[in-house]
């Protein structure tokens, strides 16, 4: 079988993918993945085959993009993501793929090639996915407001789709459908059991958990027994020096182990004096961290509260985006950890949440029962029998 797999160049929407894309390359199949920059070398180490594009991510700080107005344009972003990505596969893929698979931030690409080629489609989802009952566009409107049809950056954008379409020789397609239709397959990348309204999610949708794929970047984990703070703002929105500067005051001379992923744009200096007890790094490999970790102080990005949970560790979320901030009300919901809704809190707040959650008998027996959600939801091989079925339905 021959997969083709479109993705951005976010370490948050790569990552949860690698489990599927090493099972299937561990069953003989040939993968073709598309992505940039920074994710390329992750891809690689599953034995994927890399197709790299000129993605504008990189240079993008995504934490400017919060209210109704400043996410309207990401509209306009993540399709020149999907121009480029065409024009990589247009120039350097060979053949047509048995089925392709992508991250629903690069849908236009991916539909423009299903139609071209007539081939099945999957959707992969390391967000919430959306149905009749739950949407989390409309989580996310509560938070940041709505943008109006009539917004320059929305008009901007269906000029930009129309002309795509016409240019690729599918001038008649229907834009509402294009842009809101539901593939038949869908993989989510957590269980059922964290999914908002996870009982109303029909059989096109593939809870697979999350892809655990291992980092072999070295960590060394203190040689004490001190419980251990992990704390990491994710790999997007996180060049916030005072957040990380509050966790080394917070557990300054505290009898506690602190390890911190610290984003390259945060300079060094401004966390101040670093204690003993307190450990900055610029990349870690999160699962080998989490398995030390008594708690995790996170940004409460999905790919994040994944990894925490599948190592069976509690949670104190520190929300920022909107897509965070539903996050979050979903771990305080399931009663996972402890969310602090100030993005700037102080030392003693920070200190206090994490003995708080440290301390919450209840709240580690429900992350042990998700955790075992997380184990029986089939991970990589679970999305791997989905994907074979679904292109095996082409011959039929």
């Amino acid at each position: 079988m021959r997969v083709l797999h479109l993705n951005n160049s976010g370490f948050g929407h790569v990552i949860p993918s690698l489990g599927v894309v090493e099972e299937l390359v561990r069953r003989g199949h040939e993968v073709t993945y598309v992505t940039a920059a920074g994710p390329v070398a992750k891809v690689e180490a599953t034995g994927a085959t890399v197709l790299p594009y000129e993605s504008r991510l990189p240079g993008i700080d995504l934490s400017e993009y919060n209210t109704a107005d400043e996410t309207a344009a990401l509209t306009g972003i993540y399709l020149t993501e999907s121009e480029e990505i065409l024009k990589a596969v247009d120039k350097h893929y060979e053949g047509v793929p048995d089925v392709i698979s992508y991250d629903l931030t690069v849908y236009h690409a991916a539909r423009v090639l299903g139609r071209q080629w007539d081939v099945p489609l999957a959707q992969c989802l390391p967000v919430f996915a959306s149905n009749e009952h739950f949407s989390l566009l409309e989580k996310m409107v509560e938070k940041m407001g709505r943008a109006e049809l009539t917004h320059p950056e929305l008009q901007s954008f269906f000029r930009r789709l129309t002309a795509l379409l016409a240019d690729r020789g599918q001038a008649d397609t229907d834009l509402e459908d294009f842009i809101g239709r539901t593939e038949d397959l869908n993989l989510v990348y957590f269980p059922r059991a964290f999914q908002f309204a996870g009982d109303t999610f029909d059989d096109r949708f593939v809870f697979v958990g999350p892809g655990l794929a291992a980092d072999p970047t070295a960590w060394t984990p203190p040689a004490d027994d001190k419980p251990l703070l992990f704390v990491s703002l994710g790999t997007c929105v996180n060049r916030r020096a005072g957040f990380f500067r509050a966790c080394v005051d917070a557990f300054r001379d505290q009898p506690w182990n602190v390890v911190m992923a610290v984003h390259e744009g945060v300079d060094r200096a401004e966390l101040g004096p670093i204690p003993s007890n307190v450990e900055v790094h610029g990349w870690l490999p999160n699962l080998d961290v989490l398995a030390h970790t008594t708690v995790f102080l996170s940004h409460a990005g999905l790919g994040s509260v994944m990894g925490a949970l599948s190592r069976e560790v509690p949670l104190v979320v520190v929300p920022s985006s909107p897509e965070d901030w539903v996050n979050a009300r979903r771990v305080a919901e399931l009663g996972l950890g402890k969310v602090i809704r100030d993005e700037l809190p102080p030392p003693a707040r920070l200190r206090a949440a994490v003995l708080e959650v440290d301390r919450d008998k209840r709240t580690r027996e429900r992350v042990a029962r998700m955790r075992a959600d997380i184990e029986a939801s089939g991970g990589g091989a679970a999305g791997a029998d989905a994907l074979e079925a679904h292109a095996a339905k082409r011959g039929r």
